[in-house]
């Protein structure tokens, strides 16, 4: 019997277990992986080769702790490109086996959708062909309530009166959001979630706080392991904060199909075109045009994170104090690998808000701030 597990990836996580249960595969067949510790990082690093990015050895040490607890078969996260996300799997499947493990692989990758389809069709409960894709629709859908659940919750725990009211609410809201199987009842409740959030959440009518992008590295972004929960820590300080990266660059399909629509990653390829021409692999690119786009929407800074030794993000880099000059933007660097501290990132962190708002204030000159709300935080 095939017992199923794959990586953990931040908030992301619980759409990979919401495929399995479309899927209706039983829940022993299901081992989730637990939430990444230390232990999970440096068993990863201890069986990678050292020269591989910090997302390589997360996710290889999330699969070795499912494999200790029984399971037998690995969905990974894969595919082509210039990023050595693109080797994950068969380098992964190289370490695993010589440890001992037996374990089939199966590869997660947008780029061959026929063949990740019959994989996910393999191990369901009797599907067919269509049963699986609208299986995996279902997923896609709620991948966009998960996208703005994520933005709201940046934005609401930054200004929220009672602490801890946003995360209850957000659990609230992802409770319900899996606990709905039709796509047509997704798409209503999506509609639904800020007023959520508006409705249940208090906040501080008289606050001022600033507004700060979070760009880099994928996986960094959104696994609170690698990031050290920087969104969390920036809210602490008052900050409401912003993704850039989002899985809707693999998982947009119908504005991949629209001539008309423009994804968000080709608008910030677009303004990154005068600073990096080319495709750089990975997130670098968007990187550079999220940073330019932010500042002309009147954001007050960037946060750049991105895993030790990442070459796409090295790329971008090069380029981004240029970007932050000719914008007058200010852009944080924070590389993380497995010897990062919390001390030292909460206290660049601090320092870099003190700064943001002594800029602020000369900026203004006297002018009253605006009053901050959803609508005008968000700009989708």
């Amino acid at each position: 019997m095939d017992v199923l597990t794959y990586p953990h990836f931040g908030p992301l996580t619980r759409l990979f277990k919401a495929v399995f249960q479309e899927l209706k595969v039983p829940e022993e067949r299901i081992v989730a992986p637990s939430v990444p510790n230390k232990r999970t990082l440096d068993l990863g690093s201890e069986h990678s080769p050292e020269w591989m990015c910090t997302p390589f050895k997360l996710s290889l040490g999330s699969l070795i702790e499912s494999l200790e607890k029984g399971a037998n078969h690995v969905f990974q996260i894969g595919g082509i490109g210039t990023c050595r996300a693109s080797c994950y799997g068969p380098v992964q499947r190289v370490i695993i086996e010589d440890l001992g493990f037996s374990a089939k692989f199966s590869n997660i990758d947008y780029h061959l959708p026929i063949d990740m389809l019959k994989d996910f069709k393999s191990v369901s409960n009797g599907f067919t062909f269509l049963q699986t894709v609208s299986a995996i629709r279902k997923i896609w859908v709620k991948n966009y309530s998960l996208d703005l659940t994520e933005n709201l919750i940046n934005f609401y725990r930054g200004v929220e009166i009672e602490k801890g009211q946003t995360d209850k609410v957000a659990n609230e809201v992802y409770d319900k959001l899996f606990s709905i199987h039709r796509v047509r009842e997704i798409k209503k409740y999506h509609k639904q979630i800020p007023k959520i959030f508006e409705e249940k959440i208090p906040i501080d009518e008289d606050a001022d706080p600033l507004k700060i992008g979070i760009i880099g590295e994928i996986y960094v972004v959104l696994e609170p392991m690698l990031h050290l929960d920087v969104y969390r820590r920036l809210n602490e300080l008052g900050v409401i904060c912003r993704n850039t990266v989002s899985l809707k660059k693999f998982t947009d399909i119908p504005a991949k199909l629209n001539p008309f629509v423009k994804e968000y990653y080709k608008v910030y390829r677009e303004k990154a075109r005068p600073y990096i021409q080319q495709y750089c692999g990975g997130d670098g690119q968007e990187s550079i045009g999220a940073t330019i786009l932010l500042r002309e929407l009147g954001w007050d800074g960037m946060v750049h994170i991105w895993p030790f030794s990442c070459m796409p993000e090295l790329s971008a880099q090069t380029v981004i104090p240029v970007v932050s000059h000719d914008y007058n933007m200010p852009v944080l660097p924070l590389v993380v690998d497995e010897q990062t501290g919390e001390t030292g990132y909460q206290t660049r962190l601090e320092a870099f808000v003190d700064m943001l708002k002594i800029k602020r204030e000369n900026e203004r000159n006297g002018q009253p701030p605006e009053k901050i709300t959803w609508e005008t935080f968000n700009y989708d």
